[in-house]
């Protein structure tokens, strides 16, 4: 199953505008400027609600899982041919703030308290520190491998070197879709390697990741221009999401043939119209020949129920975009199958409610072809 979970705090930090929280901007943003001045680079905070995963974990219903961090590309200007970009845990608690980037600006006042790359919160609206309201990134009595990192401005938050996760782009400028899963672990305190000690808040709240350039990409004086992803501010479907994989598929056919046509027809049985978003449908899968050989039989052949390959995955489609938000995965989405047949389990909890989307399917045959079956599997997840 691929479950997903979407950003509960993002924000950008600036190293040049150091005091400017963006906390409700529609757009995260990775930049970086080199001049005379210095070098002046941004930097994305980001959270996601993990006890539920990790409740999860511990009661058996997820086991084995994989993490992905999908960030939705909005925008980009003056990038290099190729980048680099890591994520690490984050070591100190931060706000999310209210403020935005084109927000007008005051030299005695902060309009908007919040995160930004001098403050991890920022409480008191005067422009000035005041120790008694206000929490600056600091490198002083941080957790044991934790770090700190800056060019320019001191402060651009604090993470954990240890555990992270990365992805490079030649020549491309596509969304990120970026394996967490050592971050996450470390996090939930989980997964193979790992202490049990949870890092996460006696309220389940936890520091989430930040997001910068990768090595020397971050410090040297080259212009890496600006990336920008939609943030969970935005209007459209494109909000930050963790995606959470695992396998929860069971084979068990019985004396059920398998369908080796490449000549087939893949229909559903029980799909629904409509779901809640609290609702876990097990859904049937049929597979038949679409012309099956003719025998004396006492029912029809085209009754006669076959089970795809153990090789078989679903997906799952926005029907207005056409993009995937459940991509075919051997891990995530395999096809399982009982002595009725095939079917898959999904949670309607990790749709955007008020949409309509749309199932397909992608068997591979013994010949190691490929079928996709994109029919109008359609269904829509209300509130």
């Amino acid at each position: 199953m691929i479950k997903s979970y979407y950003a509960e705090v993002d924000n950008t930090i600036y190293e040049k505008t150091s005091s400017m929280n963006t906390g409700l901007d529609s757009a995260l943003e990775l930049g970086k400027v080199s001049s005379s001045a210095g070098v002046f680079t941004s930097r994305i905070l980001i959270t996601f609600p993990l006890a539920s995963i990790s409740s999860s974990i511990l009661s058996g219903d997820i086991v084995n899982p994989k993490y992905y961090l999908n960030l939705y590309q909005s925008a980009t200007k003056e990038m290099q041919p190729e980048y680099s970009i890591v994520a690490y845990p984050i070591s100190q608690s931060w706000s999310g703030g209210s403020g935005r980037k084109m927000d007008p600006t005051r030299r005695t006042q902060f309009i908007k308290q919040g995160s930004s790359w001098t403050y991890r919160d920022k409480v008191d609206p005067d422009i000035e520190y005041r120790s008694a309201l206000d929490t600056q990134w600091t490198s002083r009595s941080i957790a044991v491998n934790s770090i700190m990192q800056y060019s320019s401005v001191t402060g651009g938050g604090t993470w954990y070197a240890n555990y992270y996760g990365t992805q490079s782009f030649e020549y491309d400028t596509a969304d990120l879709r970026m394996d967490v899963t050592p971050i996450v672990n470390y996090l939930i305190g989980t997964g193979s390697g790992y202490t049990g000690i949870s890092r996460m808040k006696s309220d389940g709240k936890n520091d989430g990741f930040i997001l910068l350039r990768s090595g020397s990409q971050e410090t040297n004086a080259i212009n890496y221009g600006n990336l920008q992803f939609f943030s969970r501010e935005t209007n459209t479907v494109y909000q930050p999401r963790l995606e959470v994989v695992y396998d929860d598929s069971s084979f068990i056919p019985g004396d059920l043939v398998e369908l080796t046509s490449d000549e087939s027809v893949v229909y559903l049985k029980n799909l629904k119209h409509e779901y809640s978003r609290k609702e876990q449908p097990k859904i049937r899968v049929v597979g038949r020949e679409r012309y099956p050989v003719k025998t004396f039989s006492t029912q029809s052949n085209y009754k006669s129920i076959k089970y795809l390959p153990s090789t078989s995955y679903y997906g799952v489609k926005d029907a207005l975009t056409d993009e995937f938000v459940v991509p075919y995965s051997h891990l995530g989405t395999k096809l399982s199958c009982d002595s009725s047949g095939n079917y898959i389990k999904m949670d309607m909890n990790s749709f955007m409610p008020e949409r309509y989307y749309k199932l397909c399917f992608q068997v591979t045959q013994s010949d190691a072809s490929i079928v996709v079956y994109d029919e109008n599997f359609y269904f829509k997840v209300n509130r």
